[in-house]
Order: structure tokens, then C-alpha cells, then sequence
């Protein structure tokens, strides 16, 4: 018999990893209940992978890629014990950039990084419209090599949230903070060199996904002069407990009703903004889960990234 807090469990290990996963019309094993997860990612592993050879610009002189696990499962790539943060950059084509720039945060619990879809598979759908992208790589907390190892300590991670929890989620991650700082000098970075990219220094965003919303959440709340983003995307995110800034950025969250794990800490985001008269908008989706990123899930959550191209347009951040 399966206890309530080993189905909680499961789910959300599947939460996590199956943001890795493969399109819902690919030829891919489904998952099965949850009391079948532990099978299902045992026959399914991670699978080991070379690093990703897209051009990539390091943010420290710390740390080295040579410390990182790269692996794909159903043919997506993830990252995790990464030591030193890097941003890839992914440009439109010649002559498409149309000044606005977007830093993008994968998520994975500060365990491991969705590389692929939730960074460089929205990356490339926004500058086919003229964004320039930066998928960051931010530091995470240290991994065992060995995949099955690996699973358990996301397992220990997973076992511990709280779904209905709704403010500090993940707060027990030493890796946060750093996250923080990386998101951060990304955004500086950008700001600097905007010129080199055709960029407007008034219209460079941040959006992060689960662990990388969070980190979006920090930046949008810690921010200087030179790393202040311009707007914020989260989706299925969560906020430090902090107070709304004064000169605070537009805000996109988007999330769906039966995201098992930070269903109810995305909410409050938009609460927070608008008690402080900010701009932001909310898209609550029917279904989709956690960790829906850019994979087809067959539900409205699809048309999440069409959805945050017309506010960023609306909000005159984007052309």
C-alpha cells in the first residue's frame, strides 16, 4: 500500500524529470499512476550525454564546465553540479532583432537544469520573432555522478515540499543565493553589452521556470540600477519573502490548476503586485501539471509562450 507522502513523492519526482521529457505526440513510453513511478523512471533513466556545444559566455572566472553531469531523457538535455554560471546566447537572424532581450532561467529544483525545454526550445520561438535570448546556466547544488543516486536525492528533495505551501519553497537549496547572483550578473551582462546585440537597455527581462522562476522572483526582488530587469516572466514559480520594490517590473505568471507542486506559491506573486498597484498578469491554465516548459501536454497550457508574446507586446516591451 502506497502512503499519501510517497504518491506526493512520485509526482513530484515526475514533475520534475518529465519537464525533461518528450513531446506528448512523440513516440514516447507514457507515464503510468503515480504508485508505478518508481518503475517507470527506473526503466526510463536519465540518459548520459555530451555537453551542450552551443557558443556560451561564463559569468565567473570560478568554477569550470568540466564539473558538469550533462544527460537527456526522451532526447532533451539537462545539466546539473554546475560551478560556474554561463549564458548562451540565441539570436534572431540578421536584420529580425527588434531590441527586446530575454535572459531565460531553466528549472529543476536547484538540482539539475531543463536546458532544452525550459531554455533553448523557447530561446529559439521567441527570436523567430526578433527577441534575443540568453538561456542561463546558474550554479546548483552538488549531484552524485550516478543516475541512481541522483534520482534519490531528488526523491529526498521532492519528499520534503509542501504543495500548498505558498511562500519559500525550495528555501532549504544552498545553491539559491547563487542563483540569485547569476541571474542577476545576467541581466548586467546584457545591459552592458547591449549594443553588441542590437538591445534597448529598457526592454531586458528575466523568466524562469520552477526553480528558475524562483530565481527570476529573487531578481525581480533584489535588484541595482544596472541588473534591474525591465519585465519578469514566471511561470509555475515562487517568491522570497520579500516586499514589493518600489520601482518594481511588469510581471507575466502563468501556471496550471493541477500543479501538484507549486500550484499554490505562484498565486500570491500576482496578489503581491497588484496590493502594490504593479503591473502583472495571470494566466491560470486548467491542467498541464508541473513542468509543462515548451512540450505539446494537449491542453490550453500550450499557448502559455503565444500568450506571454502578446502581453510582452501590449506592455509595448516587445514591438
Amino acid at each position: 500500500m502506497h502512503t499519501l507522502p510517497s504518491l506526493i513523492r512520485g509526482a513530484a519526482i515526475a514533475a520534475l524529470l518529465l519537464a525533461h521529457g518528450a513531446p506528448a505526440h512523440a513516440a514516447e513510453p507514457a507515464p503510468p499512476a503515480k504508485k508505478d513511478m518508481a518503475a517507470f523512471f527506473a526503466a526510463n533513466p536519465p540518459k548520459p550525454a555530451s555537453p551542450a556545444t552551443e557558443p556560451s559566455i561564463p559569468l565567473l572566472a570560478d568554477g569550470t564546465p568540466g564539473s558538469e553531469t550533462w544527460e537527456t531523457m526522451f532526447g532533451h538535455r539537462t545539466v546539473r553540479n554546475v560551478t560556474q554560471p554561463a549564458i548562451y546566447p540565441v539570436m534572431p537572424a540578421p536584420g529580425k532583432a527588434n531590441g527586446t532581450a530575454l535572459v531565460i532561467a531553466p528549472g529543476g529544483a536547484f538540482l539539475s537544469l531543463s536546458f532544452d525545454t525550459e531554455g533553448m526550445m523557447l530561446a529559439k520561438v521567441l527570436a523567430q520573432q526578433g527577441v534575443t535570448c540568453f538561456v542561463l546556466k546558474y550554479r546548483l547544488d552538488p549531484t552524485p555522478i550516478e543516475t541512481a543516486a541522483f534520482m534519490r536525492t531528488v526523491g529526498e528533495r521532492m519528499g520534503k515540499a509542501n504543495p500548498r505551501a505558498t511562500r519559500n519553497v525550495l528555501a532549504d537549496s544552498a545553491a539559491q543565493p547563487l542563483a540569485q547572483q547569476d541571474g542577476l550578473a545576467a541581466v548586467e551582462w546584457v545591459r552592458k553589452h547591449a549594443d553588441d546585440y542590437g538591445i534597448d537597455r529598457q526592454r531586458i527581462g528575466i523568466i524562469g521556470f520552477s526553480a528558475g522562476g524562483r530565481t527570476a522572483m529573487n531578481v525581480a526582488t533584489a535588484y541595482t540600477a544596472a541588473s534591474r530587469p525591465d519585465f519578469v516572466g514566471v511561470i509555475y514559480g515562487a517568491a522570497p519573502e520579500r516586499p514589493v520594490p518600489k520601482d518594481a517590473p511588469p510581471l507575466f505568471i502563468a501556471l496550471a490548476a493541477d500543479d501538484g507542486l507549486l500550484g499554490h506559491a505562484s498565486i500570491p506573486i500576482f496578489e503581491d503586485w497588484r496590493a502594490a498597484g504593479k503591473p502583472a498578469e495571470l494566466h491560470v491554465y486548467a491542467a498541464g501539471e508541473h513542468g509543462f516548459g515548451m512540450r505539446t501536454v494537449g491542453t490550453s497550457a500550450d499557448n502559455w509562450s503565444a500568450h506571454f508574446v502578446q502581453w510582452m507586446k501590449a506592455s509595448r516591451l516587445m514591438p
